[in-house]
């Protein structure tokens, strides 16, 4: 799977949310694709989940529309899109946990 890239934006990331993207980009950071399912929005995007757990929505000319740290819900329905599995890969399913600070991953970590 090639890397995302991230020069190629829409309105949406620039403007509406640049903070968002900035904050991803400086914090848990973009990673690398692991997989790529349809956009359920019905748009004629693709959903990629990356390795740090970030979605990010690609369009069909490969603008980035938008990008958001995916909550585990989020994270188990791109990648069940794309494989048909509901079992994210181990390291995939902590940094998705770690990411959204839920309480399986509170309990991992006392």
């Amino acid at each position: 799977m090639k890397p995302i890239d991230l020069t190629v934006t829409s309105y949406h990331v620039d403007i509406e949310r640049q903070q968002r993207f900035d904050i991803i980009n400086k914090t848990v950071g973009f990673g690398v694709p692991v997989v790529e399912g349809p956009d359920r929005k019905g748009r004629d995007c693709t959903a990629t989940l990356t390795t740090t757990g970030v979605i990010v929505i690609i369009d069909p000319h490969g603008v980035i529309v938008t990008a958001w740290v995916a909550s585990v819900r989020q994270a188990i329905d791109v990648y069940r899109s794309a494989t048909g599995s509901d079992k994210l890969p181990k390291n995939l399913w902590n940094m998705v946990n770690y990411n959204n600070n839920t309480a399986l991953w509170q309990k991992m970590a006392a």
